[in-house]
């Protein structure tokens, strides 16, 4: 979404940094030989009590899901300041971070997503980035008197597992400096499709679907689902007097990607 100025998209006057795929790669590379590695796996499961094979698995999740952040991330306009909402274990901040951005992740922890503060405490000391701060709040306490503001708040498959969206939003916009930008992607689920775990959902009633499965209940990932869909974005956008658009292909892109990516094909 982008801040309306007088009816009309503000268009940005900077030269453009674009985030080469060398760079990227270079780094990504960098930290795949920490987050991946025997010793960084039983480093996070023994300091978060996680079975060793579930926090391979996390870490395995959460480094294929850089390529998705990455497409997020196009283009950045030099000297902006960079808010991360729902960091994961911190991959893209520390890549962004590597650039020379003013980056600040923010990652509360909670929603059955606690190994991830503690992943991503483990890999900030392992490669030396411990002055990068997370902020461990809920996105709906976001406020620009303590936090400032960010040029660019993005988000890759977070705002699905915030309960309160719309407070979410309303703080995001607080931050949202003049002229920034927000970009995030996340499922849309009037499709009743949930892609976490590879099922199908009752349509128009996605709740219901825990009924046809006992296993899905009391899980803290299912609890921590919204099932946000197009139209609530939208909603919420004009509510805060955002104007929005949305890329597309971004579904094609997903089936694309069971053919490229065997972890995600392994998944649905």
């Amino acid at each position: 979404p982008f801040p309306k100025k007088n009816g009309r998209i503000p268009l940005c006057n900077v030269k453009m940094t674009i985030l080469t795929p060398a760079f990227f790669e270079t780094e990504l590379a960098r930290l795949t030989a920490v987050v991946l590695s025997d010793e960084f796996i039983h480093a996070c499961a023994a300091a978060s009590n996680t079975p060793v094979e579930r926090a391979r698995l996390r870490l395995v999740d959460c480094h294929n899901e850089v390529s998705t952040g990455l497409r997020v991330l196009k283009t950045i306009p030099p000297g902006s300041r960079v808010l991360e909402v729902g960091a994961v274990i911190g991959l893209l901040s520390l890549i962004l971070r590597s650039a020379g951005f003013d980056v600040l992740p923010l990652e509360p922890g909670s929603g059955g997503f606690g190994f991830n503060a503690t992943a991503g405490r483990l890999l900030r000391e392992r490669v030396g980035m411990t002055e990068l701060k997370v902020l461990d709040i809920g996105v709906q306490d976001l406020d620009p008197e303590q936090h400032g503001q960010f040029d660019l708040i993005f988000s890759v498959n977070v705002l699905e597992h915030i309960p309160d969206l719309a407070g979410a939003f309303a703080g995001m916009r607080r931050v949202l400096a003049r002229g920034g930008m927000m970009r995030h992607t996340c499922p849309n689920y009037l499709l009743p499709y949930e892609p976490h775990y590879g099922i199908l959902l009752v349509p128009f009633l996605p709740r219901a679907t825990a009924w046809f499965k006992p296993s899905l209940r009391n899980d803290e990932v299912w609890e921590s689902l919204n099932f946000v869909t197009l139209g609530q974005v939208k909603r919420l956008c004009r509510q805060h007097g955002l104007t929005y658009a949305f890329e597309s292909g971004a579904l094609y892109q997903a089936f694309e990607r069971l053919g490229t990516d065997k972890a995600f094909r392994a998944r649905q």
